[in-house]
């Protein structure tokens, strides 16, 4: 039972090294969370109605996890981003920390958006769970293909005995 245990906590150790590094090479290089400021002047609802992007916003846009996108509601008129909605004079600030499919954005001319968030290369949590589905599975697996292998090379190991034996005594 022992040794079950040792092999599923190495193969658990090793799933989240593997883990850990694609995330590190998927992350890209770290860097401090970021803060991104909208500002919604007087008059954007009507300009944005018109077809127009005043705020320049892009329909996909990119962030990583922990950045905080601030919104400043200066217009007259309710803006809602995704599930956030900013009433006249609000500012909201939010810690993204999961995308955002496509929703609907009131202040995009196309009327949706996409919040893309990737994870920061230091956002261990992120590989908490592949190596907890992976690493115990795997782990028992590798018990049973190393069981296996040891019965067989006992078997074979006495088949030689036995056959040494077997080539001693009809001598």
């Amino acid at each position: 039972m022992r040794r079950l245990a040792v092999t599923v906590l190495l193969t658990t150790l090793l799933v989240w090294i593997v883990c850990y590094v694609a995330l590190w090479f998927y992350a890209g290089p770290g860097r401090p969370p970021e803060r991104r400021e909208v500002v919604i002047e007087q008059g954007d609802a009507v300009r944005i109605a018109r077809g127009e992007n005043p705020l320049e916003i892009p329909s996909t846009w990119s962030f990583r996890s922990g950045d905080v996108l601030v919104l400043d509601n200066r217009d007259s008129a309710i803006h809602v981003v995704g599930p956030w909605t900013v009433g006249p004079g609000q500012i909201v600030e939010l810690t993204l920390r999961a995308s955002v499919p496509s929703a609907f954005c009131s202040i995009h001319p196309d009327g949706v958006l996409s919040i893309s968030v990737d994870p920061r290369r230091t956002d261990f949590a992120v590989t908490l769970t592949p190596t907890l589905l992976l690493g115990p599975p795997l782990g028992v697996v590798a018990y049973a293909v190393r069981q296996v292998f040891s019965r067989l090379e006992e078997s074979d190991v006495e088949r030689r005995v036995s056959a040494q034996a077997q080539s001693t005594t009809s001598r």
